[in-house]
């Protein structure tokens, strides 16, 4: 009888917890983002906790040495749950097929971001250069949170050599301003 006990309680415990999301509805994800004066950026997000990102350049280095995302640099971050759950609910809202690969508008400054996503079997890198209405609300989202979420999280630099299949339009940062002289 305690046998027939113990055994349908680890039974029910065992098939009674929720499984934890395995499946994160995208392959591989990076995406790469530059804006004129402030910065320019690629980060990759990884099936796990894991994020990898590179900081191509930033302007606040130029007035700041202490200014943390170095130019240049290499770092790893982790993820929080919460985080997680909120890009892929972002990602699964991008249906792929419907999407344009660039929504370009001719300005000479403003921002730019990439998305490279393998997603149901659908590889596609997706540039946008544009204030206009024809950018889909979804890659708006994502692109938003991206850049928030990667304003407030803890980087530690890694020597790691990463790849961004996104970082392929990466735009040099501007020229430094003249130096007046009397």
């Amino acid at each position: 009888m305690m046998k027939r006990v113990l055994l349908i309680t680890t039974a029910l415990i065992f098939f009674g917890c929720k499984k934890e999301e395995t499946n994160p509805k995208f392959k591989y994800f990076d995406f790469s983002f530059s804006n004129t004066f402030e910065t320019s950026f690629s980060v990759k997000f990884t099936p796990n906790d894991s994020v990898y990102l590179r900081e191509h350049w930033n302007g606040r280095t130029v007035f700041d040495s202490t200014t943390i995302p170095k130019s240049e640099t290499n770092y790893i971050a982790l993820i929080t749950k919460e985080d997680k759950k909120t890009l892929i609910d972002l990602i699964s809202k991008t249906q792929l097929k419907k999407y344009d690969s660039t929504y370009y508008e001719n300005y000479s400054d403003g921002r730019f971001y990439t998305f490279y996503i393998d997603k149901d079997s659908i590889k596609k890198s997706i540039a946008i250069h544009s204030y206009k209405d024809d950018v889909p609300k979804e890659l708006d989202s994502l692109a938003k949170w991206i850049y928030i979420w990667k304003k407030n999280i803890k980087l530690i630099k890694t020597n790691k050599n990463l790849t961004f299949f996104s970082s392929k339009y990466i735009l040099p940062p501007p020229p430094p301003p003249p130096i007046k002289t009397r």
